[in-house]
């Protein structure tokens, strides 16, 4: 069942036909957005092994290291990163290229262009609200909780096997995209899900002391340092944390332990809204993250910036100077906050 989508979008398909482009497949390359979280690495890990069981030939590249926190779902099978000097190759021997957990250009930084230019069917695998021309095809559900979730539906419809690893790498990229089953997505269905992948094998207790009871010093620093330092602003009602290099080497931090630390002011009970802005190293853009609580679409103020998202979680890497971004971003967040009553 394909459904043509507006304003030159990918094609929307079904059910049955993401399973027959993954059936039809024998090399194929998958690959998700910058800075891969733990459903980007999740879902992409949990293709690899179940296309691989069933005699494909599936590589998962990353656009930079898997993140520590979630290195435990590399140790079966690497998972490598991109070699732009090569990735039109790569991608021109492939028969499919599968694009998960993201279906906008903007999140593939360098690699957008060969992927565009790539003679290869390109297809995606979403539940962001943005959806860009960058695949053929995509199979989304904004409903979904996270892109773990719909990979879930894929291999059960298509009968595929869920074993102990394929269940515990899903269920990371469950529990990481709701936070640990308390954001406003982890809906009825998210539980069920979540129940069939402990079902499968996988370990919430486990997993839990691998994700949250895991940082180092310096990470726990990083979160003191915010917590003494971000603004309260439009009447206590948005939070705004800004992320120095200083901060950071004061810290002995890296920009990889700022994932997630955006959640921390939403404990407060006035705030609705939470903006991170982290400063770049160099002339890079300055990366920037959304949150709400209720009653703000996140994801429409970040498309402002060339970024997207989800409603209640967003971002976009935005060029300028790190002041001059945050001068750009808080007043606009400060009126999209008072337009809540």
């Amino acid at each position: 069942m394909d459904e043509s989508h507006p304003m030159n979008k990918p094609s929307r398909i079904g059910l049955s036909d993401i399973v027959a482009r993954l059936d039809n497949a024998s090399r194929i390359v998958i690959t998700t957005h910058t800075r891969a979280d733990g459903d980007a690495v999740g879902s992409a890990a949990a293709l690899q092994r179940v296309l691989r069981q069933l005699g494909k030939t599936p590589t998962v590249y990353l656009h930079e290291p898997v993140l520590e926190r979630y290195a435990f779902l590399a140790q079966s099978e690497p998972l490598p990163t991109w070699n732009l000097a090569a990735a039109g190759r790569t991608l021109a021997s492939a028969d499919l290229l599968l694009l998960v957990d993201t279906c906008a250009a903007a999140q593939l930084g360098k690699l957008a262009d060969p992927i565009k230019a790539a003679p290869v069917r390109k297809v995606a695998i979403d539940h962001h609200v943005t959806r860009d021309d960058i695949v053929d095809e995509v199979f989304f559900s904004e409903e979904a909780g996270a892109s773990a979730q719909i990979v879930v539906q894929i291999l059960e419809h298509a009968g595929w096997p869920i074993d102990g690893q394929v269940a515990t790498a899903l269920f990371t990229g469950l529990a990481t995209d709701t936070g640990w089953f308390r954001f406003a997505n982890a809906d009825r269905a998210v539980f069920v899900t979540g129940a069939k992948l402990i079902k499968a094998g996988a370990s919430p207790v486990e997993l839990y002391e691998r994700l949250y009871l895991s940082d180092c010093a310096a990470r726990a620093r990083l979160i003191g340092a915010v917590l003494s330092s971000f603004e309260l602003l439009a009447d206590g009602r948005l939070a705004v944390i800004r992320i120095t290099q200083d901060m950071l080497n004061r810290c002995g931090a890296t920009r990889e332990m700022t994932e997630e630390i955006i959640n921390e002011p939403q404990r407060i009970g006035s705030v609705i809204a939470c903006v991170l802005i982290v400063e770049p190293v160099g002339d890079g853009p300055v990366r920037v993250s959304f949150r709400s609580k209720h009653g703000l679409d996140v994801a429409a103020i970040a498309a402002q910036f060339g970024g997207g998202g989800h409603e209640r979680a967003a971002g976009a890497r935005i060029p300028g100077t790190f002041t001059g971004v945050a001068e750009r971003i808080i007043p606009v967040m400060i009126r999209a906050v008072e337009s809540i009553r």
